[in-house]
């Protein structure tokens, strides 16, 4: 199994769509907000160079093991959402989301992250799994907003610019994705 390359998926309000070269500015200027700076590790060595990369290259990569989404909201660049770590056997895969400063508080973290689990669904997949760090607690909000079930905390389990932290496990599944 494979995602599909040059997808585009609608939710209610938002678009989600592959990267273009035209989204590198708007990545590199999000890569400078101090939430982002917080819990991204990629954002504090994200250059011009890295941003455009990311938008024509990197994030098109590998459609076996992932898929990446430009999340856009009122035809303006609000973030991204991603799966990754596709085990097409077991039938599980991880998402993952970032939203730009001025797109917060409008419920497009929420609302990308159920329509990709959706696209999960869709492409056969029974399971949409979603880390969080224990302390970044919006993260934690999104995953609750979105229908996903908080399991268990995991030790050490995800990387931030200050090092491992300890991270949140949710899940959703197909089931449960009214």
């Amino acid at each position: 199994m494979t995602f599909d390359q040059g997808v585009l998926l609608e939710s209610q309000r938002l678009l989600l769509r592959p990267f273009e070269e035209g989204d590198a500015a708007d990545v590199l200027a999000a890569s400078h907000d101090p939430e982002i700076l917080r819990w991204m590790a990629w954002a504090p060595a994200q250059t011009a160079e890295t941003a455009l990369a990311w938008c024509l290259t990197d994030s098109h990569v590998d459609p076996i093991h992932g898929i990446n989404f430009a999340i856009v909201g009122g035809d303006r660049f609000a973030g991204t959402v991603g799966l990754s770590r596709t085990d097409w056997t077991d039938g599980r895969v991880e998402v993952g989301y970032w939203i730009a400063p001025w797109a917060r508080r409008k419920g497009y973290a929420v609302e990308a992250t159920r329509a990709a689990a959706a696209y999960a669904f869709q492409k056969g997949l029974h399971r949409v799994e979603l880390l969080a760090a224990v302390g970044n607690r919006a993260s934690q909000a999104v995953a609750a907003k979105a229908g996903f079930t908080r399991e268990c905390v995991l030790r050490e389990a995800t990387l931030t610019p200050a090092g491992r932290v300890d991270a949140v496990l949710f899940s959703l599944l197909e089931s449960e994705l009214a």
